[in-house]
């Protein structure tokens, strides 16, 4: 006699994939929120501010002469996105990108759970019938979604405009017409593309989807299909099999509910195997999960990897490829933390004058041009003396005072006796190149603080004696 399946537990909703996805969803859009409010230190935790050509990050403030960080940055991201994906696949686009996360307020929240224009959240790929009521619906759903961009991208802005300033450039929209057009510009085209491109763009834009085969092996996690328990639904020509996996053998599991394919939001089966167009939202896997949780039986789609579902062994995160990302990332980490140790509180650029010298009577003067940037939170007085005893400092005279993050441009004239810049000439005339050249080094520091020091080499033009 054959065995009855064991009766039926219905799994709670706080149980499932979707569930955690929405909680990570929440953790985002308020982690994304919250940042930009949060201030440590001398600034923000991260800001790139193309009006004040600077980049906050964890409180420390860099101006444009401190760029050094962003390639370290940049590396670190992607580096990152790398190792993520070679572990846990496109997680990104199904558990944290922004896309998927507004087209399921627009479709399941909207649409689905206040409008009821789908009778279910896993009835994606059901049309819905073109009636007047339903027309209506839509339009109020492209109201009622409407603020959800505008509100998304005024979020994006406060990363490169700090909440503050932008909340006072709203204030006066005419002199600030460049930020509100630009904010004005993201917020139509994402509505747009939530609303009219959908999950199009997951399949047909998106450039992360063309690089994850490059990045994927047989170790990554993916919605897997098991052939074994199931039976195949397409042959080795990716052609659909037309008889169902039971008549074929009554072993075979797959009970053909086609669950998974109507829940997936970018309309493919995932029991085809890996696909493009997957997003690893996991929806297939919860809705194998009820169907297959009324039989008694597990499910047969699975977050898992080829490998493990083959060998029937616990998925292997950490190897050697893994491992090689991270090292890169603690290598570049170290070096984010080092350049941000080793910060300077202050910069100086120093360029020569137009001309190379001016003779007046016994004295021989160089104009320069220096550039002071106070990269401190706190203002700073500033001097600076020569290397040379022969050299004096003309111009200017006393201290250069400078805001905090502030700059100061200098016009500096320095002073030698012509004797004594003769004298120096002939000790330094080593080569032909080197004539009329003197180098010095100078010295700048604020009055105020003994440990903001800064020394930087120059030229000190003579006459060819």
């Amino acid at each position: 006699m054959a065995s009855m399946p064991r009766a039926f537990k219905k799994t709670p909703f706080s149980h499932s994939l979707r569930f955690k996805r929405y909680w990570v969803y929440a953790c985002i859009t308020l982690f994304s929120i919250i940042v930009p409010f949060i201030h440590i230190g001398d600034g923000q935790i991260f800001l790139i501010s193309f009006e004040h050509r600077q980049i906050h990050l964890l409180g420390k403030i860099y101006s444009a002469q401190e760029m050094y960080l962003l390639p370290f940055l940049v590396i670190f991201l992607f580096i990152f996105i790398f190792f993520i994906t070679s572990m846990l696949g496109r997680v990104w686009c199904g558990w944290g990108c922004p896309q998927t996360i507004f087209r399921v307020i627009l479709r399941d929240l909207i649409e689905t759970k206040l409008l009821g224009l789908h009778a279910k959240i896993s009835n994606k790929q059901r049309p819905t019938p073109s009636t007047a009521a339903n027309k209506l619906k839509k339009i109020l759903a492209l109201i009622l979604f409407a603020p959800v961009p505008i509100m998304a991208m005024a979020v994006l802005l406060f990363y490169f405009v700090p909440p503050l300033e932008f909340f006072r450039a709203l204030s006066d929209p005419e002199e600030h017409a460049l930020l509100i057009g630009i904010w004005a510009a993201l917020s139509a085209v994402v509505f747009l593309d939530i609303t009219w491109v959908q999950e199009r763009f997951c399949i047909y834009l998106c450039p992360y989807a063309r690089v994850q085969s490059v990045l994927f092996d047989d170790h990554t996690l993916n919605p897997i299909y098991d052939t074994r328990r199931g039976g195949a639904i397409y042959d080795e020509a990716n052609v659909k099999i037309p008889i169902l996996p039971q008549k074929r053998n009554p072993r075979n599991e797959c009970v053909s509910c086609n669950q998974c394919v109507l829940v997936c939001p970018t309309h493919i089966d995932i029991r085809k195997g890996m696909q493009l167009e997957c997003i690893n939202c996991l929806e297939c896997v919860d809705a194998c999960t009820i169907t297959m949780g009324k039989l008694g039986k597990k499910s047969l789609i699975n977050w898992s990897s080829s490998q493990a579902q083959a060998t029937q062994t616990p998925v292997k995160f950490w190897r050697p490829k893994t491992l090689a990302y991270v090292g890169v990332l603690l290598v570049v980490v170290g070096a984010l933390v080092v350049g941000t140790l080793n910060k300077a509180s202050m910069l100086l650029d120093i360029t020569h004058g137009g001309r190379l010298y001016a003779v007046h009577g016994k004295f021989v003067d160089n104009s320069y041009l220096f550039l002071f940037q106070n990269t401190s939170s706190k203002p700073h007085a500033y001097t600076f003396n020569i290397d040379d005893p022969n050299v004096s400092i003309l111009r200017p005279t006393g201290t250069l005072t400078i805001e905090p993050q502030g700059k100061l441009k200098v016009v500096v004239i320095l002073r030698m006796p012509l004797q004594k810049a003769k004298e120096a000439y002939m000790a330094h005339n080593v080569t032909q190149a080197k004539r009329g050249i003197l180098p010095i080094t100078i010295k700048a520091y604020s009055m105020d603080d003994p440990n903001i020091v800064l020394e930087q080499k120059s030229i000190f033009m003579v006459p060819h004696f």
